[in-house]
């Protein structure tokens, strides 16, 4: 029997939680034997012999790699999978070639990111952005609020970390969930989905905003000083997507004027943000360095559980999980 070789593009100038070690990788493996017999396993650190491996490799697992000239670098792979979930640094998706699957490992962040979300929606609801400002500034300054318990969450994208997040503000905090998604399809966890194209409508109903989508060409600046000026007075905000999917010089004039009560933000543009940063200062607000929804025991052995997975789709001929779309850009 033939084996797949694959080629691990690993990456030491991530976190470790990011880490595809040959222990994890050993560990994967005995959860997936049948798979497992099938492949065979090289690795490259910080692209240290990217080039060999990968002109090889039947299968690669990486994040950041080379792509000029790509097919000619691989001329026999098949799929990569990616161990992160956006895929904006790829963009645009010229250099895949039409016989090359890439997918990403959107799913791995829900249980994990749901909970941040939970906890980012509670804070927002009980004013604890005011508190911690008021506490930075000395001041004893008392705020009075009430449950989550049925108000209105607007939950900007329903896929992995959305749909999870929508289940739990919607079973556990017992809000009312508006989704927002490209195709406006029904979701188990939203009482009512609408497209991107109905953003308006929806935003002035929203006590807080999620977002949770990914960066794409239709989602840049999706959430504009426009958008965020019909969010109701008091509404809070929480960006787990991408930065650019929401205007933040806009935000923090609207947390200055008290526009909006707070917001949670875990992604920015760039990273790390700079010291010089109005956000650093801006009142209400919660800054946390993007890293809510990677889980620092789980993350990357259900990436390897996924990309098993994916592997024995890919021998038996079956759809693979997490196909980007090359054209949606996800």
């Amino acid at each position: 029997m033939k084996k797949l070789r694959v080629h691990v593009a690993a990456l030491s100038s991530q976190p470790e939680v990011f880490w595809v070690t040959e222990e994890r990788v050993r560990a994967a493996r005995r959860r997936h034997p049948d798979v497992s017999r099938r492949l065979t396993f090289d690795w490259s650190w910080e692209l240290d012999r990217f080039d060999e491996g990968i002109a090889k490799a039947d299968i690669m697992i990486g994040w950041r790699f080379p792509r000029d000239d790509f097919r000619a670098r691989a001329p026999r792979l098949k799929m990569i999978q990616l161990t992160g979930a956006g895929t904006e640094h790829l963009q645009p998706f010229d250099w895949v070639p039409r016989d090359l699957a890439v997918v990403n490992n959107s799913g791995v962040h829900a249980e994990k990111a749901s909970e941040f979300v939970g906890t980012a929606v509670l804070m927002l609801t009980h004013g604890i952005p005011f508190l911690a400002t008021q506490q930075r500034q000395r001041r004893w300054q008392k705020t009075f609020t009430t449950t989550a318990g049925g108000k209105t969450a607007v939950v900007i994208g329903l896929g992995g970390m959305g749909g999870a997040s929508a289940r739990w503000l919607k079973q556990r905090l017992g809000m009312t969930v508006i989704g927002v998604t490209r195709h406006g399809k029904p979701h188990r966890y939203a009482d009512t989905v609408v497209t991107s194209a109905k953003l308006d409508s929806v935003l002035p109903k929203a006590d807080v905003v999620v977002v949770t989508a990914p960066l794409t060409a239709e989602t840049e600046n999706m959430l504009s000083r426009r958008r965020l000026k019909r969010m109701k007075p008091g509404a809070g905000l929480v960006n787990m997507g991408r930065a650019r999917i929401v205007d933040y010089d806009a935000l923090a004039d609207l947390l200055e004027d008290e526009h909006l009560s707070g917001a949670v933000l875990d992604v920015f543009d760039p990273e790390p943000l700079p010291r010089s940063s109005r956000l650093w200062t801006t009142p209400n607000l919660i800054l946390t360095p993007h890293c809510s929804s990677d889980d620092v025991e789980k993350y990357i052995p259900k990436t390897l559980d996924m990309f098993f997975d994916n592997v024995g789709r890919f021998l038996d001929g079956r759809p693979l999980k997490n196909r980007i779309r090359t054209a949606r850009q996800y």
